[in-house]
């Protein structure tokens, strides 16, 4: 009697099929529960109707990793007013979709390498010098440049400053020889003409006189600079070479004009301090 009680207490219990806890069962159980349906859990914990299904199906590969899930389910059981320590507990410790996506990340992404950056730093550090060294050698370069062609300007037009006066010249200076003046309308250019001999024509003199500091410059038929700079008070220049002239006078109220002898009225030439003008 006793062996068949206990027989049939055997049998009973291996007929009982132990279920595994789960957590989406466990879920939906309680959501159909509080006849929440799954577009009420969608509005509320803006989670996707498809995650949602996910979830109650413990089809944990149709979701993010692990780290999602346990807060999915935290705040599904908040939702539902169950205690969520339970359901955390029995959630896989990691989804195989997850630990998939993890293995394939780790092959397609390489690690930094350390020596690679420091080449490159290296690479970009090397460039930067090179530069700023390029444009300190032109920045040098171009500065000194500048008074190297101002001083070589100057010593082409440097001339002796006394010539004699021919006897030539001197007879030009005869009362029979008269300036006319023929102003041009369209230029600020003026013209002096003088009437002399064909000798004089080939060669002519000016004299400057400078009472005081004014520059000065004359070029002559031939394109020559006979005088460009300028000049102290109580100094002369004696130029000599080609008619016509080309001469501008700076300060030209304390400056006197000679050519060929004869004393030249500056003031109608005057403009802003500054005389052009011609000499033929």
């Amino acid at each position: 009697m006793d062996n068949s009680s206990e027989n049939t207490l055997g049998n009973a219990s291996s007929s009982v099929e132990v279920r595994p806890f789960s957590v989406g069962t466990a879920l939906r159980e309680a959501r159909e529960r509080l006849g929440l349906s799954l577009a009420d859990v969608e509005s509320r914990l803006k989670f996707a109707s498809r995650q949602i299904e996910a979830l109650e199906a413990d089809n944990f590969t149709r979701l993010p990793e692990i780290s999602f899930v346990r807060r999915f389910v935290r705040s599904y059981a908040k939702l539902l007013q169950l205690d969520p320590a339970p359901l955390l507990a029995s959630l896989p410790t990691e989804p195989a979709q997850s630990s998939l996506h993890t293995a394939s990340v780790a092959i397609d992404v390489p690690f930094p390498n350390i020596y690679a950056t420091r080449r490159i730093n290296i690479i970009w550090l090397s460039t930067g010098l090179v530069v700023i060294a390029i444009t300190l050698v032109l920045f040098l370069w171009l500065n000194r440049g500048i008074p190297i062609m101002q001083q070589a300007t100057m010593e082409t037009i440097e001339l002796p400053t006394v010539f004699p006066i021919p006897a030539s010249m001197a007879m030009a200076a005869s009362p029979s020889n008269t300036l006319t003046v023929s102003p041009k309308a369209s230029t600020a250019t003026k013209i002096i003409q003088t009437e002399s001999k064909s000798a004089s024509k080939q060669s002519a003199s000016i004299r400057l006189k400078f009472e005081a500091d004014s520059w000065a410059k004359v070029t002559d038929n031939d394109g020559k600079i006979l005088l460009s700079q300028l000049n102290s008070s109580g100094s002369e220049k004696h130029l000599k070479g080609k008619p016509p002239f080309s001469v501008v006078i700076g300060n030209v109220s304390g400056v006197r004009l000679y050519y060929q002898g004869k004393l030249v009225e500056l003031t109608p030439f005057n403009n802003g301090g500054t005389a052009r003008l011609t000499l033929e």
